[in-house]
């Protein structure tokens, strides 16, 4: 690790590579990548990835098929433990255990190969804005003309701003011999939706919530397995937090904010990848062409669309629209829910 860098990303997820890979295409080499952890490293997530995402990837130089990705074609809606709707699966990809721990790594080998200098096992500990300069665990200090935080939402950039809602993410990984398929489950989380993806002797359950302190959580992952008919050992729960609301996008003018960190996520379906890789590059644009107003306009567009998908939620979770959605739409006019699901869903 050098003593200074031109450009330093702290993160080495999808935004935080997105980013790196953006500035190598635009002739940027002096850059540091900086994750807390080692790679091939876990992630509570589905591990789902939509057709735009994956062209996305493919933009930056990694084909997801590569890393196992293919189609499930048995896809079907449930509401309160009954099948409501059953749909041709055509822009949903995932692998084999239904995570991103295989597509990160084949990310993080990426831009290795490109000669991008990634550290492992850096966690940071300080910044110091005035001086530019970010100190690690070790204590190697670190001087930065650009900083860019792509590290989530329980990151240390989230001491600059802090996230008024949030959604609970929770999953379980483990062997089973359930044929291949794809539930999403409405009614057995509050303001949320339960997945259960079974697929090559392996099965994920997981479920999403927006946030509340005093719920029972860990409670709520275990009836919800009963309900769904599984019992495994839940010793490999994993559990994490996903962001509502875009936050600040650019601090101090050289101080970047991307992917979670940001709050590219959207709150209605937790679609986060695709804004994930959109705002790195939008970032490395910025910071290639020294204008923060790029990444200024991105994020001001991105916060007007999840405005309104945040609202959507709100509606969708309400009884009535439960009951419209998925007792007289998928009984009366499946068409027009397989439409919607394709058209507003899977195709992010």
């Amino acid at each position: 690790m050098n003593d200074r860098y031109k450009v330093v990303i702290i993160g080495a997820g999808p935004a935080g590579i997105g980013c790196a890979l953006n500035l190598l295409d635009r002739g940027e080499k002096d850059i540091l990548v900086a994750e807390t952890y080692k790679f091939p490293r876990d992630k509570c997530c589905a591990g789902y990835i939509t057709k735009k995402t994956k062209k996305e990837y493919e933009k930056l130089g990694l084909e997801p098929e590569k890393c196992g990705y293919s189609l499930i074609k048995d896809f079907r809606l449930f509401r309160k433990l009954r099948p409501k709707q059953k749909i041709e699966n055509k822009f949903l990809f995932t692998n084999r255990k239904i995570n991103r721990v295989e597509l990160d790594n084949a990310f993080f080998e990426l831009a290795v190969r490109k000669g991008i200098e990634v550290a492992q096992n850096a966690r940071l500990e300080s910044h110091d804005g005035i001086g530019k300069t970010v100190t690690f665990e070790d204590g190697r200090k670190v001087g930065y003309e650009f900083l860019v935080f792509a590290d989530g939402t329980s990151g240390f950039s989230g001491r600059y701003q802090k996230a008024k809602k949030k959604n609970i993410a929770m999953q379980l990984i483990f062997p089973d011999d359930a044929p291949e398929s794809i539930e999403i489950h409405f009614g057995l989380s509050p303001r949320g939706y339960v997945w259960v993806s079974s697929k090559d002797g392996f099965t994920n359950v997981g479920l999403t919530d927006v946030f509340v302190k005093k719920r029972d959580y860990s409670k709520l992952f275990g009836e919800v397995l009963e309900k769904v008919g599984k019992s495994p050992d839940t010793k490999g729960l994993y559990a994490a937090f996903t962001p509502i609301g875009v936050k600040k996008s650019v601090m101090d003018g050289c101080v970047y904010f991307v992917g979670d960190a940001l709050g590219a996520c959207d709150p209605l379906t937790l679609s986060g990848l695709r804004y994930a890789l959109r705002s790195s590059a939008a970032a490395s644009d910025a910071i290639s062409k020294n204008d923060p107003g790029i990444m200024k306009r991105f994020a001001l567009k991105l916060k007007l669309k999840f405005a309104l998908t945040s609202f959507l939620l709100k509606v969708f979770y309400t009884a009535p629209m439960q009951f419209l959605v998925f007792e007289v739409g998928c009984r009366f006019f499946g068409g027009i829910v397989i439409f919607f699901f394709n058209r507003f869903l899977n195709k992010k």
